[in-house]
């Protein structure tokens, strides 16, 4: 066994706009396989800064490293060659009768959920009530902080709302009590 020695990887990046990313890292190896993987060390730094980084920037990392990687200085060195990955060919899914059938009936199934006519205005909106969910009590105060126009549906300040109160005896905004005074 040789004795450890300290290996230094260092990339320098061009990510334009006349800047750059420099990354040193240095660490004790004692065979070719340790000084590789202080390589892949640094790559993975330099693949985080890159997660990390704008949308400009990113891809230039990630192609820096990419270029590294792609030496064969940079693999690790095998040991034994592995044994070849066979190719699969496409995968062509198979329709047999059972599966065209519950496809079918699954097809109709949804047909027959769909209404025959949309739910009218009045109906959409009662489902949308029966959806809410009761706020918290910080946002009820900023809610309850405006009224609802009986006549237009605007939201309404609170002092409009005692304004119109006081004048209409109902709440109305701004436009519809002018237009109520006219």
């Amino acid at each position: 066994m040789t004795a450890p020695k300290t290996v230094s990887w260092s990339a320098l990046v061009n990510v334009g706009n006349n800047e750059s990313l420099a990354l040193t890292v240095s660490g004790e190896a004692a065979t070719p396989d340790e000084a590789r993987g202080i390589f892949a060390f640094a790559c993975g730094q330099l693949l985080g800064v890159a997660n990390s980084a704008d949308e400009t920037t990113a891809p230039l990392i990630r192609a820096y490293v990419s270029r590294l990687v792609q030496t064969e200085e940079a693999r690790p060195v095998e040991r034994e060659a592995p044994a070849p990955v066979p190719k699969k060919g496409t995968w062509v899914p198979k329709i047999t009768k059972a599966s065209y059938d519950a496809r079918q009936a699954n097809a109709a199934a949804k047909q027959d959920a769909v209404p025959a006519t949309p739910p009218s205005a009045e109906e959409q909106a009662a489902e949308a009530v029966a959806r809410v969910v009761k706020l918290s009590a910080p946002v009820q105060k900023q809610v309850e902080s405006f009224g609802i126009c009986d006549k237009c549906g605007e939201a309404v300040p609170k002092s409009q709302v005692k304004l119109s109160q006081l004048f209409m005896s109902k709440t109305l905004c701004k436009k519809c009590q002018a237009e109520a005074s006219a």
